[in-house]
């Protein structure tokens, strides 16, 4: 049995654990009441730590894992678009359309002056020079010079102007001109075909410097038609090429005979002498039939020496010759007719011209 103020201090004390006890949820209310007033009458004090077991409850500050809703930041993502928008520059890649700037590649029509020098070597130009023949044949043939290549005066020496010549034999040569002839071959059956020619150059080897100098170069040579066998016959019969240079149409007996221009030398200091002239093949019409595989048309270059100016024609009414070089059978595509003639005096030879060859563009 309890006196007032003992029990008065239970009382108290129980109502003390009551509130600890319910502090955390009201349904845990009823049992703590029941048991701490059990325990009160028991006189046991009351262990207060369960209560602190619901402080776990905090784990509800995860709820801030909505934070998170802070990844839609990665909706930043849309400003990529941009660099895609940007990809577009790459349309600058049109500039590729400039490439069609190589249809510049129409240049190569320039192509044919590099077919302006026919190529041809030393070699080629002495075996030309030595051959036994020409390269086809004229109809009709009359003269020596109409069957082979031939070298007639070695210098401007007069012991060299040939013992048939009946002319007057002057010292020395200074006068020096070449010319060519475009003949029609045996067998020709072309219709449709001229011989197109030009750069009908000369070049004289120096005694004294051992160099090649270029005497004269006649782009289109001035020509004449002579007749068969070796007759004046008019005045021209060329017609003047684009491309240039002229062109003849032989037609038997009928060819062309034309000239360089004449040139003032030192006779002593000869050694020797080189011509040459481009040529081909070119249509007569060009909307005509291309015949030229059917063209048989030859062509060859020579030279002259005249005591002078006041000579050509007069106190010689033709020249002995230097020589004249192989006729060549003229092509579509460009050939080099030559004549080379070293100056035997001086000790030149063939030989010489190949250790030594002139210019040969």
């Amino acid at each position: 049995m309890m006196n007032a103020p003992s029990k008065i201090a239970a009382l108290l004390f129980a109502l003390s654990s009551l509130v600890v006890s319910c502090a955390p949820s009201g349904n845990s209310w009823q049992l703590d009441q029941s048991s701490s007033s059990e325990e009160s009458d028991q006189g046991v004090k009351p262990t207060p730590t369960p209560s602190a077991s619901p402080k776990p409850s905090v784990t509800p500050s995860p709820t801030v894992s909505p934070s998170p809703t802070v990844s839609p930041s990665p909706s930043v993502t849309p400003s990529p678009t941009v660099s895609p928008t940007v990809t577009p520059s790459p349309t600058v890649t049109p500039k590729p359309t400039v490439s069609p700037t190589p249809t510049v590649s129409p240049s190569p029509s320039a192509t044919p002056s590099p077919t302006a020098t026919p190529m041809v070597t030393i070699t080629e130009v002495v075996n030309s020079q030595t051959a036994t023949s020409h390269e086809a044949k004229i109809p009709d043939i009359r003269y020596e010079w109409q069957k082979k290549p031939e070298i007639i005066m070695q210098s401007p020496a007069a012991a060299d102007i040939p013992s048939w010549f009946p002319y007057t034999k002057p010292a020395w040569c200074t006068l020096l001109n070449s010319w060519m002839q475009v003949f029609e071959a045996e067998g020709n059956t072309a219709t449709n075909t001229r011989v197109q020619y030009r750069n009908l150059k000369i070049y004289v080897l120096s005694e004294s410097t051992r160099t090649w100098k270029l005497v004269s170069n006649n782009a289109g040579p001035g020509t004449d038609t002579w007749k068969y066998p070796f007759d004046f016959a008019a005045d021209g019969g060329t017609r003047n090429e684009s491309t240039g240079g002229v062109s003849f149409k032989p037609k038997y007996p009928q060819f062309a005979h034309g000239y360089g221009s004449q040139n003032t030398i030192v006779p002593q200091d000869v050694r020797a002498v080189f011509v040459s002239m481009d040529t081909r093949l070119i249509l007569d019409k060009a909307t005509g039939t291309d015949d030229r595989a059917s063209a048989r048309y030859l062509v060859n270059v020579g030279a002259d020496y005249w005591p002078n100016a006041a000579a050509v024609n007069n106190s010689w009414p033709y020249a002995p010759g230097i020589g004249q070089g192989r006729f060549i059978l003229a092509t579509p595509e460009w050939r080099k007719a030559t004549m080379i003639v070293p100056n035997g005096r001086y000790g030149s030879s063939m030989q010489e011209m190949i250790s030594n060859p002139p210019p040969l563009d």
